[in-house]
């Protein structure tokens, strides 16, 4: 099989599935980047988590997650509690408001997922969730 083909078939789902996660956050009640969104569907998991952990889950770098953070302290969406074992962390839970639209934001990527991936069967979906996986693995070692 041509790489290229491959890589190209790739690039045309991705730029779908964008599409789709973009209309989602933009349905929301307020506006989101998809970085925001992510934080919150994130936080609803892993609520209390400090700023080193979340950028763990995200896997990304602490210092990258410091805006997003901000932006959503700003629109009231998260609030942070210093940590009582350890005074120098803070921990980030969702406000009562960064609940109600994480909640949404979920049902949203729920259907939309349905129907994205509605034209394969369950079987399908399952090898490319492995294919998926197995190509992510591939990038921790490439970045390590």
């Amino acid at each position: 099989m041509e790489e290229q083909a491959l890589f190209d078939a790739f690039q045309q789902a991705h730029r779908q599935m964008r599409r789709s996660l973009a209309q989602i956050n933009g349905t929301a009640s307020q506006e989101l980047a998809p970085s925001q969104a992510r934080l919150l569907r994130v936080l609803g998991h892993h609520g209390g988590s400090s700023q080193k952990e979340l950028a763990a889950f995200m896997r990304i770098r602490p210092a990258s997650l410091s805006e997003v953070l901000t932006k959503l302290e700003q629109k009231a969406l998260i609030k942070k509690e210093q940590d009582p074992a350890d005074r120098r962390r803070n921990r980030y839970f969702l406000t009562d408001s960064g609940k109600t639209l994480s909640e949404k934001l979920q049902e949203e990527r729920r259907n939309q997922g349905g129907a994205f991936f509605s034209s394969l069967s369950g079987n399908e979906q399952e090898q490319l969730l492995a294919l998926l996986t197995k190509l992510g693995k591939s990038d921790d070692r490439t970045q390590n």
